[in-house]
């Protein structure tokens, strides 16, 4: 299976006066590294969330917001003493930088904004739990769909390139039987030129051109190439979610490309092999986006 790294959801419950609603946002990461903001009295569900997360997102970075709004165990009103503090400090520089006159007051603090917040008790609540986990829920499978459909295409696009890599690999190995016998061909005629008519040593002719052939063979790295390639599609076909799998895929891909350029030694070749690393490096960044 291909799923995007990329990916939104978003969820609303409105129940009983609640308004809650968990936003998540996905983009591309080696691992799962997840970003939570989460109200501090519902810090109690933080391990629940991330595991619920963990369990249907492998890969990627996650920015998760959870918002609840309504009822939530109002104990009492809090004091920002530190904001107060600050508020006075500025409004006594201003009455001695400008010589003003008045009294700062308990009318004029209150009338600032973050001085006085609603505290609430912490939510241990097994009925609080199921809400989050309901709206959770339903914002991953939003993030999953969005994140299925954009691999959708991803899939297609790989598919196509990577059969195309065997059509490359088809040429290198039809080349690589001509090569001998160019090869021969060219040592027969040196050979005739150097001994001006004489007589060909057939048997030293017949062992330069095994030993050539020897050197120059990319069979194996064509076979390798050839099944990394196989099941990179089968990969693609799976309901597996492998994107790991696939990019180690392609680090074995282009190892065996690099092996049969280093062997070429034949413009024909070489050329199959540039086109070939070339679509290896457009699948890698295809990759880096696949769960």
């Amino acid at each position: 299976m291909v799923r995007s790294m990329t990916g939104f959801g978003r969820s609303e419950i409105l129940r009983d006066g609640i308004l809650l609603v968990t936003e998540i946002r996905s983009v591309n990461h080696k691992y799962c590294e997840i970003s939570l903001r989460l109200p501090k009295w519902l810090a109690h569900f933080e391990g629940n969330v991330r595991a619920l997360l963990q369990k249907r997102i492998l890969r990627g970075k996650l920015s998760v917001a959870v918002t609840w709004n309504g009822d939530g165990g109002v104990g009492s009103l809090a004091l920002a003493e530190d904001v107060a503090d600050r508020y006075v400090e500025l409004l006594k520089t201003l009455k001695a930088r400008y010589n003003l006159a008045g009294e700062i007051d308990l009318k004029t603090l209150v009338g600032f904004p973050d001085l006085l917040s609603p505290e609430k008790a912490p939510a241990t609540d097994e009925a609080s739990w199921k809400l989050i986990e309901e709206g959770l829920t339903t914002a991953i499978d939003d993030a999953v769909s969005m994140k299925e459909a954009e691999g959708a295409s991803l899939k297609e696009e790989m598919k196509a390139r990577a059969t195309g890599l065997l059509d490359h690999v088809r040429a290198v190995e039809a080349r690589a039987t001509l090569r001998v016998t160019e090869a021969r061909d060219k040592m027969r005629a040196r050979l005739a030129e150097l001994l001006e008519g004489g007589e060909i040593p057939e048997e030293r002719l017949a062992l330069e051109v095994v030993i050539f052939a020897d050197k120059l063979d990319c069979t194996e790295e064509c076979v390798r190439l050839r099944a990394h390639v196989k099941q990179f599609l089968a990969l693609l076909d799976s309901d597996e979610l492998a994107g790991r799998k696939l990019n180690f895929l392609l680090q074995e891909m282009n190892r065996e490309a690099n092996t049969m350029g280093a062997k070429a030694l034949d413009v024909e070749v070489v050329n199959q092999v540039v086109t070939i690393k070339d679509e290896i490096e457009k699948l890698r960044e295809q990759v880096q986006n696949v769960e």
